[in-house]
């Protein structure tokens, strides 16, 4: 499989493992769009970790906005020849994406120059769905006729899913986020615990900071049952790919439920095989 994997479906294999596995279940024909978007995510995701100084973070997302303005303005122009940049044009062009969901996705990514932690929960749902729903909202559009009777309960489940995926992940991410000395737990429930950012980037898992932790599992374990609960917990083929990452979210945030609550576990990121046989499994239930 690995000789037939196109380019974009490497760079997603290397820096979006989960979000690839679930690709592999997409219809064939719609997979390298799928690829393209999720290598395009993985682009703007990273710029924070690449840059010295949050301006030149500023800069690279404004790099981007005129590069989608690019695409848009004459969609016979000759684009960048930056790899992701060349496949994403035709992409758009393929499946006719919205262009207002691309320039939130970028603006969304403003919010992580900024290294001072959410205010308050809504405010952390609200980067969320930002960032990870408007991705899926991108991939629905690849993968669901919107001319079902059903597609609006699909979508708005897709972005519960969305915001599922984006929290087990900023959980996942505890350590990581320390080192760089950035805190996306809100102030709200930090001042609830007791403790601030600069405590929680000791990275010791307190009884205060799991407190916390739990209850963004258990936000975050609402945003799943809201999504199936839409559905059904049903999953037609061409959307399961973008509906699997409630299983895989659900799958992360039961590991910190075993491990204590201890978001800087490195056992949470285990069990890289059970990841695909769950994926199968799903697969010929046709649920998520």
């Amino acid at each position: 499989m690995s000789n037939a994997l196109s380019y974009m479906g490497q760079i997603t294999r290397r820096q979006d493992r989960d979000r690839f596995l679930c690709t592999l279940f997409a219809p064939a024909d719609m997979r390298e769009g799928h690829y393209v978007l999720l290598a395009f995510n993985a682009e703007l995701a990273k710029i924070r970790e690449m840059v010295s100084e949050p301006l030149l973070g500023e800069i690279r997302l404004q790099w981007w906005r005129d590069i989608i303005k690019k695409i848009y303005s004459n969609p016979a122009v000759e684009v960048d020849d930056h790899a992701v940049v060349i496949e994403l044009a035709k992409v758009i062009r393929k499946y006719n994406l919205s262009r207002g969901l691309f320039d939130k996705l970028i603006n969304a990514r403003s919010r992580d120059m900024i290294d001072e932690p959410p205010n308050d929960e809504a405010e952390l749902r609200n980067y969320a769905a930002a960032t990870a729903s408007t991705l899926n909202a991108l991939l629905m559009e690849i993968s669901s006729p919107f001319e079902k009777s059903s597609a609006g309960l699909e979508l708005a489940a897709a972005e519960h899913i969305g915001v599922a995926w984006s929290l087990a992940g900023i959980l996942r991410a505890s350590s990581l986020f320390a080192k760089y000395k950035r805190v996306y737990v809100p102030q709200s429930l930090m001042q609830e615990g007791g403790f601030d950012a600069y405590v929680f980037m000791e990275q010791k898992p307190t009884a205060p900071i799991k407190m916390v932790v739990k209850k963004i599992i258990e936000f975050a374990d609402a945003e799943i049952m809201q999504a199936r609960a839409l559905t059904q917990n049903k999953a037609d083929k061409p959307i399961r790919a973008i509906f699997f990452q409630a299983s895989l979210a659900e799958m992360y945030l039961n590991r910190i439920k075993r491990l204590d609550y201890n978001p800087f576990d490195p056992r949470i990121e285990g069990g890289r095989p059970w990841r695909q046989l769950r994926l199968s499994l799903l697969a010929v239930r046709g649920s998520f």
